[in-house]
């Protein structure tokens, strides 16, 4: 069972990271906040590279690397017209820097070698985060697809962490939130995407769905 969670999470989170690539390219934008993108990022770094703890693991983790740096290259190439190299060269910088040292801090102060509370913690900043992109950028780089793999994704670390650590308040705690704000998100971007539209040279009343 904990292996079958443990591959759950792996399909449906690097889903995600794909269609995230994919939304990109099609709507010319990044489809993930940058503040969660450089957590991503640092944590991967981490505990894919530099503290490995599960050979599995690690092997997803830099899947999960490769795909990120994709994103951010993404990024960078559709805000090299809104900054200037220099600008985003220090906010890009700082915001990874921070992030690997927070990932560090609390793994060693936690004793969490596995990372879990900084795992959880970057989802929930990103299951918040996410929502605060749709309503700055609407649907750009977003997706329903995107909505329910990361929900799902998270939905089997969870579970799986859960069974691990039953006796975690703080995890149970992000566990909650997370799948909130995940519902939460699945249902704006769908009452985002599908639009009733007047048919050109319909009859009154006469309308379309439209799904985008």
């Amino acid at each position: 069972m904990d292996l079958l969670l443990l591959l759950g999470m792996a399909f449906f989170w690097t889903i995600t990271y794909l269609l995230i690539i994919y939304q990109g390219f099609k709507d010319r934008t990044c489809g993930m906040p940058l503040a969660a993108l450089c957590a991503n990022l640092t944590w991967e770094l981490l505990f894919g590279f530099l503290m490995p703890f599960n050979p599995l693991q690690q092997i997803i983790t830099i899947v999960w690397f490769a795909l990120d740096i994709i994103i951010l290259l993404q990024f960078l190439y559709y805000t090299r017209n809104e900054y200037s190299p220099k600008k985003i060269a220090v906010i890009v910088g700082a915001l990874l820097a921070t992030a690997f040292l927070l990932h560090y801090g609390v793994s060693v102060e936690f004793h969490d070698p596995e990372g879990k509370y900084t795992a959880f913690g970057i989802n929930l900043m990103m299951s918040i985060l996410f929502i605060q992109m749709l309503f700055q950028k609407d649907l750009l780089g977003q997706s329903r697809f995107i909505a329910w793999a990361k929900m799902l994704g998270t939905l089997c670390a969870s579970v799986l962490s859960y069974k691990l650590y039953p006796d975690s308040l703080l995890l149970m705690i992000m566990y909650v939130l997370i799948f909130l704000f995940d519902v939460g998100y699945i249902l704006l971007v769908q009452s985002r995407s599908v639009k009733i539209v007047q048919r050109p040279g319909a009859k009154q009343g006469n309308t379309q769905q439209v799904v985008t």
